[in-house]
């Protein structure tokens, strides 16, 4: 990575950071965008210059994390469901705070569009065949419908515990 993408990459965390921090303090409609550039240190033109929205915003956050835990966690061999399920349920279960914040303040699109992003990333999606097409949006809304039962339960079930239940007639 250069370092234009390097310092590119870390102003854009800085505001992601700083949205998520006034995000525990205010309803995010109250949040004003000067807000955000005065907490992360930055300027208005540089928070225009990678977001056109708040939603932007946060579902770079969800990505950013992913990533993270990617590099860290491999995903598992194909083939090998339960695994890969108990994969994505263990990242999900990290960043629970996250996701039950986002979930409050409805916002459930910021986790539609990551999931979305997870299962093929928007600059390969145009390349799909129709039928990968649709496949795309069947999987990423049910792992949202999942998740978000998974939210509405207080994260009650473990992330195998979950795995389990969604791989269970296998």
């Amino acid at each position: 990575m250069g370092r234009r993408t390097e310092s590119t990459e870390f102003l854009k965390e800085c505001i992601a950071d700083a949205l998520i921090q006034l995000m525990k303090e205010s309803p995010i409609d109250k949040i004003k965008v000067q807000e955000i550039t005065n907490l992360a240190g930055v300027g208005r033109m540089t928070y225009f210059r990678y977001f056109n929205s708040k939603t932007d915003v946060l579902v770079f956050k969800m990505l950013e994390l992913w990533n993270k835990w990617t590099e860290k966690n491999p995903f598992p061999h194909a083939g090998e469901i339960q695994e890969q399920t108990y994969w994505f349920f263990a990242f999900c279960y990290s960043i629970r705070d996250l996701l039950e914040m986002l979930y409050q303040e409805n916002l459930h699109i910021v986790l539609i569009y990551s999931f979305l992003e997870y299962t093929t990333p928007m600059t390969e999606s145009a390349n799909l065949s129709k039928k990968s097409q649709y496949l795309r949006k069947y999987m990423s809304y049910g792992m949202f419908g999942i998740v978000e039962e998974w939210i509405q339960n207080d994260f009650k079930e473990t992330p195998e515990e979950l795995a389990h239940i969604c791989t269970k007639y296998q």
